[in-house]
C-alpha cells in the first residue's frame, strides 16, 4: 500500500510542481528529487535513531509516521489546483503511462544513467544497513541509518548545489561519481575499511543527486503540459524498478552466498552499469548533437 501511495504521489507532484514553477524557471525538478531525496535521508536517520534509543522501538515510528502523512494530506488539500477542471472524476484516476514521441529518443538515452542511479540507491537502502554493522563491527543501528543519511542527504544537496549544471553534464558526473563510489565500496567491503565504506557512501550519494536530476530535468522538459504526469509516472516507473529489482535478488542472493560475496558482486556490476552509463554518454556526445537542454525545450 505504500508503494501504491508512493507512485500515486510522485507522478502528480512532480507534474503539479512543473506547473507551479515560475515562467522560464526549471526549479521543479530540483524540488521533486531534493525532496524525496531528504525525506529518505531523514527517515533513515531517524527512525534508526528512534529504534535505538526511543520508547516502543516497532510503534512509535509508525505513529510519527501516520502524523507527517496526514499533516502531508492537509497540505496537499490547500494546494492550488494547476489543470482546469474536467467531467469524469473517476476516469481521471486510470493510470496513464507515455513518452510522448518527441521525447523518446531523449528518454532511451537517460535510461542507462536512471538505471544505474537507482540501482545504486537499492544498494545502499537494502544491503547498506547490514554492511555498515559488517565493517563497523558495531551493533549499534544508528550506523545503518547514517549511511542511508549520508546517500540520500548528499543525493539532495547535490540536487540542489548542481541544478545550474547542464543537464548532460550533470548525468555525465553522475555516471562518474557512481563508478567510484561503487569501486571504493567494493574496496571497503574487501578489506573492511570503516573510512572507506562511509566515503564510497558519500561519493555515490553525489552521483545520485547530480545524475538523477541531469536525466529528469532533459526528458521532462519534452513534454507538453497535458504530457508532464503520463511522463513523469514512465520515469519513475523505470527508476523504481531498477531500484527494487536488484535489490530483491541480492535478498535472495544474501541467503545462499553470504552479505560479504553476495555485496561484492553487486558492488562490481554497479560499477560496470556506471562505467557502461558513461560510456554511453560519451559517445554521443562525441558522435551526434548534445541532448538538448531543458531552458531550451521549455522554449519550443
Amino acid at each position: 500500500m505504500q508503494g501504491a501511495a508512493v507512485g500515486t504521489a510522485t507522478s502528480a507532484l512532480g507534474a503539479a510542481l512543473i506547473d507551479l514553477q515560475p515562467e522560464g524557471s526549471a526549479i521543479a525538478p530540483v524540488i521533486t528529487i531534493a525532496a524525496g531525496q531528504l525525506g529518505l535521508a531523514a527517515g533513515g536517520l531517524g527512525t534508526s535513531a528512534l529504534v535505538q534509543y526511543g520508547p516502543a522501538p516497532t510503534r512509535l515510528i509508525w505513529w510519527l509516521l501516520l502524523g507527517v502523512s496526514l499533516a502531508a494530506a492537509a497540505a496537499v488539500l490547500a494546494m492550488p489546483e494547476t489543470a482546469p477542471g474536467r467531467p469524469g472524476a473517476l476516469a481521471s484516476l486510470r493510470p496513464r503511462v507515455a513518452v510522448p514521441r518527441q521525447a523518446r529518443g531523449t528518454f532511451a538515452v537517460t535510461l542507462p544513467c536512471v538505471i544505474a542511479v537507482w540501482a545504486l540507491t537499492g544498494f545502499y537502502l537494502s544491503l547498506g544497513p547490514s554492511l555498515a554493522a559488517q565493517v563497523l563491527r558495531s551493533p549499534n543501528l544508528l550506523w545503518g541509518g547514517l549511511v542511508i543519511f549520508l546517500l540520500t542527504g548528499i543525493a539532495a544537496a547535490a540536487a540542489a548545489t548542481f541544478r545550474g549544471v547542464s543537464p548532460p553534464t550533470a548525468m555525465l558526473a553522475g555516471c562518474l561519481a557512481l563508478l567510484a563510489g561503487a569501486v571504493m565500496t567494493l574496496a571497503a567491503i574487501q578489506t573492511a575499511s570503516a573510512a572507506a565504506f562511509l566515503t564510497g557512501t558519500a561519493i555515490a550519494g553525489l552521483g545520485l543527486g547530480t545524475g538523477f536530476p541531469g536525466a529528469f530535468r532533459t526528458v521532462s522538459a519534452l513534454a507538453a503540459p497535458a504530457q508532464r504526469a503520463s511522463l513523469v509516472a514512465a520515469i519513475f516507473i523505470v527508476s523504481y524498478l531498477a531500484f527494487s529489482i536488484p535489490a530483491l535478488i541480492a535478498g535472495v542472493a544474501t541467503t545462499g552466498f553470504g552479505l560479504h560475496h553476495t555485496a561484492l558482486v553487486y558492488c562490481a556490476a554497479l560499477a560496470t552499469l556506471g562505467a557502461v552509463a558513461a560510456a554511453s554518454l560519451i559517445f554521443r556526445r562525441r558522435s551526434s548533437a548534445p541532448v538538448p537542454d531543458p531552458a531550451e525545450g521549455g522554449r519550443r
